[in-house]
């Protein structure tokens, strides 16, 4: 072997040992890292964890699955009886339409009246009280989807379009 190929060759191990300096280094920062984030995590778990014992903990866990299983219970009832409520909401009057006249020219005041009651369907019915000076009477005429199989005087009609337009 030459000089020069020693000097090279010195030269490659300086060059290989620097270089393993630089890695040793970035070990040790990684290592410090690791281990300040680490004592972190013990220090919250202790904070976490004081005055709870193991038995204690998983009693705990215990409870709060219990307690999240009768939530689960109830709203599953909730929501039976809220679809219920919903089913019983589709046939209540929920439409109303007044219309107030005066049926008799010798009788003042309008005191006559249609009055039609419509669920979410439009479907119920249409009530009349026609007023005169010595009698009064009412009638009451069924209405399915909009319409009614009787006919409806114009009064009628206007209360129970009054109802329909109701949203």
């Amino acid at each position: 072997m030459t000089n020069g190929s020693i000097g090279m060759m010195n030269e490659t191990v300086l060059y290989i040992i620097a270089a393993m300096a630089v890695l040793l280094l970035i070990a040790y920062i990684i290592t410090v890292i690791l281990m300040v984030k680490l004592g972190n995590m013990k220090k919250r778990y202790k904070e976490m964890m004081q005055g709870v014992d193991s038995k204690d903990l998983e009693n705990m866990l215990l409870e709060h699955i219990s307690k999240v299983e009768k939530v689960m219970q109830q709203n599953t009832e909730i929501e039976m009886e809220n679809k219920k409520i919903r089913d019983i909401l589709q046939n209540v009057i929920q439409k109303v339409g007044v219309v107030r006249f005066a049926a008799f020219e010798d009788v003042g005041g309008d005191l006559s009246y249609a009055v039609a009651l419509l669920d979410r369907k439009n479907s119920g019915i249409i009530l009349s009280g026609i007023f005169s000076r010595n009698s009064s009477t009412t009638y009451m005429k069924p209405v399915d989807k909009g319409h009614s199989s009787y006919k409806l005087s114009d009064e009628e009609n206007e209360a129970l379009n009054k109802a329909i337009s109701q949203s």
